[in-house]
């Protein structure tokens, strides 16, 4: 059990179970709540493919990690891609793996990275690794990021960043793209929370 000490409350993650507590309460994760508007993204895909997917996903996310923090070498070539985004948008990394809070309606998550990008804004960034991702759902799941990491930490996210790389089922390429900031995504979270939380989904 995963747990941070913040300075709203204490949040605890079961990797076991993908369970979020918050002041011992279970919380849906903002990836849960995601699927109210965009589940069955991936329901075409077969079940064995997502799960080699996730895996690698996985496994990249923790080289990048090790690699912002202590500079260990991996043999992912993503790795190296990262690197090269690194070098040539010239953004710095601050933090890994943050862990957030949107106190009502009451979510959490982690967020990839805190960066500082060349125009010295305080950023946040998702790493993605699949072949192609929805980016209204990039920007949704971003913002939402930004209110809980703004809610939980007291300080102003300027800029949100997409990190893509991939070098995996014959797809390999990077790129480092800004998302606009906006309102709306939490405003669809606030209006249609409770009737997700009750059973019922809606778009």
């Amino acid at each position: 059990m995963d747990k941070w000490e913040l300075q709203k409350g204490l949040l605890e993650y079961d990797d076991a179970s993908h369970t979020y507590l918050y002041e011992g309460i279970i919380v849906p994760s903002i990836t849960q709540v995601m699927s109210m508007k965009f589940g069955g993204m991936y329901a075409s895909v077969s079940p064995d493919v997502l799960k080699a997917s996730a895996d690698h996903g996985t496994a990249v996310h923790k080289a990048i990690e090790n690699w912002c923090k202590c500079e260990i070498p991996s043999d992912l070539r993503e790795l190296k891609h990262f690197q090269v985004l690194k070098q040539r948008y010239g953004f710095e990394v601050l933090k890994n793996e943050i862990p957030i809070v949107i106190k009502e309606p009451c979510v959490a998550g982690r967020l990839d990275l805190v960066l500082r990008d060349k125009e010295g804004r305080l950023a946040i960034a998702d790493i993605k690794t699949t072949a192609t991702f929805e980016k209204e759902y990039v920007a949704y799941q971003l913002n939402l990021y930004k209110k809980g990491y703004e809610e939980t930490y007291g300080e102003e996210i300027q800029a949100l960043y997409i990190v893509h790389v991939r070098s995996y089922g014959g797809k390999n390429f990077r790129h480092f793209r800004e998302i606009p900031i906006s309102d709306i995504p939490y405003q669809w979270l606030c209006e249609n929370y409770e009737r997700w939380n009750n059973g019922k989904t809606t778009n």
